[in-house]
């Protein structure tokens, strides 16, 4: 067999190949749709028909377990609020949301890894469901769906690099080399933590009330989009020092009203998943869903 008919063979191999790899892809219209059908299961409390790896990885606030998983399956009845992210150079797609329980509402978060069309990770963070719960994730934000022109877009590098500035603010506690916008806007499971006339006017970039938080660790981007400047970062804060409470507790767990110490007000870990809106080099909008845990608990990835 000459060496020119063994060269066509190959390329016809390499281009079947490269066919049943593109097959096999899941652009953002699907990765889309994966994550529309996970959540439209929920409130029927089966996921049979999800295309679940058996092999799939599951964490929920941290640990890995389908248990608790499959318990929270069964009490949520809803996710009325979903804000999409998806990168399919990673086969992966995020949820900032809400979930309802019997009328109360929680923040929850969702990132799903596809790959040849099947769910093989599977990561949730689903806060506390109250009366009236995170009052501020409404409807979602559609800046985030806002596609850039082309002389306002970073590359996947910088993108990365102007998201991970942040993290690098938070753990030095000095907002000096974080690129944010003037007027960017930072909201915490629906709440504005940022620039907010009401309270919490500081910037983006104020980093003094953080002292606080001593390693930003586990960082992670699983999900960048050019073309809209949206980066999906996580990361877990460390706190082995914190802010006393604002009203002292005096003997905790003693006398006739016992009361114990918040955790928040203990040394302990916060599990933290970002979505960045940057656009001309600076972040403008950061949404975040946060959840706190004992210390030293770690991301779970």
């Amino acid at each position: 067999m000459s060496n020119l008919i063994k060269t066509a063979i190959a390329a016809s191999l390499l281009g079947m190949a490269s066919q049943g790899a593109l097959a096999q892809a899941c652009d953002r219209a699907c990765l889309t749709g994966m994550m529309n059908s996970y959540v439209d299961a929920l409130p029927r409390h089966d996921r049979s028909s999800l295309p679940i790896s058996a092999n799939a990885r599951e964490t929920i606030n941290g640990r890995e377990s389908k248990a608790e998983s499959d318990y929270l399956w069964q009490l949520v009845d809803g996710v009325p609020y979903r804000q999409i992210s998806a990168d399919p150079s990673t086969g992966e797609v995020a949820l900032v949301g809400v979930v309802t329980e019997g009328g109360a509402r929680g923040p929850y978060w969702l990132r799903l890894k596809v790959q040849n069309r099947k769910i093989t990770e599977i990561e949730q963070i689903v806060g506390a469901r109250t009366a009236g719960g995170v009052p501020g994730l409404a409807a979602p934000n559609p800046y985030f769906e806002e596609v850039l022109p082309k002389e306002s877009r970073s590359t996947r590098e910088q993108l990365i690099a102007i998201a991970d500035s942040y993290f690098e603010g938070l753990e030095k506690h000095s907002g000096a080399a974080v690129q944010t916008a003037p007027k960017c806007r930072r909201f915490e499971n629906g709440n504005q933590t940022s620039l907010n006339p009401l309270g919490n006017n500081w910037p983006c970039d104020e980093m003094d009330d953080y002292v606080y938080m001593d390693k930003i660790k586990e960082r992670r981007f699983p999900i960048v989009d050019v073309e809209r400047g949206v980066v999906v970062g996580a990361m877990v804060i460390e706190v082995s020092k914190p802010k006393a409470p604002a009203v002292p507790i005096t003997n905790p767990g003693t006398g006739p009203n016992p009361q114990s110490i918040p955790l928040f007000s203990r040394p302990h870990d916060t599990l933290i998943q970002e979505v960045f809106k940057i656009s001309n080099g600076k972040i403008q909008e950061i949404n975040v869903i946060r959840q706190d845990m004992p210390y030293r608990w770690g991301g779970g990835w």
